[in-house]
């Protein structure tokens, strides 16, 4: 934390001097954004602030147990204006879903762990060397040397869990076990956090991931493998794209894949989304990169113009140059 003392010693300047906050994390919220904006805003409330959370799209159903969760605000536009707007995991607003612009706030805080990242705030807490953003919120509890309860560490813990792929994934740190314990020593039970999050499916996520297994596609290498998720199948299986986090590592659990891919059609017509994964040897990032996304080594994700044909097409065009397709 001391290599980062300076940039958290601004962050509680700026809290104290501050009286509204907006919070708000990358579109597709998942688990890490969730979790840490929940924390960060259950402790500025103790601290007689008043934060309000937004977000682009919908917060997945199955993080709503969490204290406060149900209070995220879902919206296009946000225009009223703030004392300090925290940025979680955002190389710029458009990640953000463009929801808030810069000057609507006196300060920015940017919090962030991602190997590409834009020092856009007031003050830049990015390390990408942490398991996740939860772990930087965590550093900003310890450095405040304010207690975390119970509801917060389950906040922490899910982005933590997730964004570590359940402490499987090479951004598992000896600090991300020690903070896993520090927040079960605060409360958190591992086992109510598996069954909330991975061991209860609804029905519809079932089917779309069924859906999706049809469309498994392996190269001729056997070291890629990829799905694909149509506009029409979400609405077979009556479902939505808040129900797709974790279909993609799917793709990886073929004996020798070392690249697996889920390739989405979006509600804008000719826009496909890619999610990456791959093993600690092969870096999707760079992958990711050169199409203008990003994200980590072993998980990534982009954006192409063009039909999901289209799409599959050029990424594996490029990945053949580091892989064997064929």
């Amino acid at each position: 934390m001391t290599k980062h003392s300076e940039a958290l010693s601004q962050i509680k300047e700026i809290i104290q001097k501050s009286r509204t906050f907006f919070i708000a994390g990358h579109i597709k919220p998942d688990g890490d954004t969730v979790g840490s904006a929940l924390a960060l805003s259950s402790l500025l409330k103790r601290m007689g602030k008043k934060p309000e959370i937004y977000s682009r799209e919908t917060v997945p159903e199955y993080f709503s147990f969490l204290d406060g969760a149900k209070k995220i605000q879902v919206t296009d536009k946000v225009c009223k204006e703030y004392d300090c707007a925290i940025i979680l995991e955002c190389v710029n607003t458009e990640r953000m879903g463009d929801i808030i612009s810069f000057d609507q706030a006196s300060f920015i805080i940017n919090i962030d762990h991602h190997i590409h990242f834009n020092n856009f705030g007031t003050v830049n807490y990015v390390d990408p060397t942490a398991s996740s953003s939860a772990e930087l919120v965590y550093n900003i509890f310890k450095y405040f040397d304010i207690g975390i309860t119970e509801p917060e560490a389950e906040a922490l813990y899910i982005g933590l869990v997730t964004d570590t792929g359940k402490f499987q994934q090479t951004n598992t740190t000896s600090t991300a076990f020690e903070m896993a314990a520090d927040l079960v020593a605060a409360g958190v039970l591992p086992s109510k956090i598996y069954e909330k999050i991975y061991a209860c499916k609804t029905q519809s996520s079932l089917k779309l991931l069924g859906l999706a297994l049809n469309t498994l596609k392996v190269t001729p290498s056997g070291l890629v493998s990829y799905m694909e998720l149509k506009q029409s199948m979400y609405r077979r299986a009556q479902s939505n794209v808040t129900e797709t986090e974790e279909i993609v590592n799917y793709a990886m659990m073929i004996p020798g894949v070392i690249v697996g891919m889920l390739f989405r059609e979006t509600e804008t017509p000719g826009l496909a989304k890619i999610s990456f994964r791959s093993q600690s040897s092969f870096d999707v990032n760079k992958t990711a990169q050169h199409f203008g996304g990003g994200g980590h080594k072993n998980a990534a994700g982009c954006s192409i113009k063009g039909s999901l044909k289209q799409a599959e097409a050029a990424i594996l065009k490029h990945l053949s140059r580091n892989v064997r397709i064929k």
